[in-house]
């Protein structure tokens, strides 16, 4: 377990250069990958979700918060149980091109550079220490927004999940994107899949609570479909909103 972690590590220190949730199926480049979180956020229904966690995401702050305030309101160690959290070792980087254009949302999300680019950034890659979890390693990316674009990023979401089935660009196969059961988070969230050929599907929560989009992405290197924890949302969502 300890090897697969080290190398889902690696996939997500050069995700947003271009790495992504698969490759062109060689084995070595999908041990590369996140590996597949274990527990339910995304399902296999379409549309999304906007409800609150705990009442947190009404108390979200409305204004865009600095990279100090995101850092503070990040999981940390400890704060879920089974799983050891650090921080994300790269920014984003938006050079990463899908055809056709109606898919380029969701291409951004994939390499956590969304378009408008946020205020400000803070990452996380949270790792399955125990249980059904260990050996898993889910993305975490906390932006900061004015309101409207923090609602933009989540409606162009939705657009594209009508237009886009498939598209190239940003790995080296063809990628295909299906629409998935949001989770009751947040102000508003949309859940989706993306998936290489030859590789299992990636799993994406994007939430959004008050100024700030989350982005949860979970990758899986063993060719099964990967789930986006629940339990990970759920704490995420109620410390932004404390």
């Amino acid at each position: 377990m300890r090897i697969r972690v080290t190398a889902a590590a690696l996939c997500a220190a050069v995700l947003v250069a271009g790495c992504g949730g698969g490759g062109g199926g060689d084995s070595d480049a999908k041990a590369t990958d996140s590996a597949a979180a274990q527990g339910s956020s995304s399902g296999s229904g379409s549309g999304s979700g906007s409800a609150s966690v705990s009442g947190a995401a009404s108390e979200a702050p409305a204004e865009p918060l600095d990279e100090a305030q995101l850092k503070s309101a990040a999981l940390v160690g400890g704060d879920v149980d089974g799983y050891q959290i650090t921080d994300f070792p790269v920014k984003p980087d938006d050079d990463s091109t899908a055809r056709p254009a109606d898919c380029q949302p969701l291409e951004n999300m994939r390499t956590a550079s969304p378009d408008p680019g946020p205020k400000a950034f803070v990452g996380l890659l949270a790792f399955g220490g125990a249980g059904p979890t260990a050996g898993s390693a889910t993305t975490i990316g906390l932006m900061a927004y004015d309101g409207s674009d923090a609602e933009g990023i989540l409606d162009g979401l939705r657009t594209a999940l009508k237009k886009c089935t498939a598209y190239e660009g940003g790995v080296p196969a063809r990628t295909t994107a299906k629409a998935a059961a949001a989770p009751d988070a947040g102000d508003e969230a949309v859940a989706f899949g993306l998936e290489t050929q030859g590789d299992g599907a990636d799993a994406f929560v994007v939430v959004r609570s008050g100024a700030t989009v989350v982005l949860f992405y979970t990758a899986t290197g063993t060719g099964s479909a990967a789930e986006v924890p629940a339990e990970l949302v759920t704490a995420q969502i109620r410390k932004l909103g404390a």
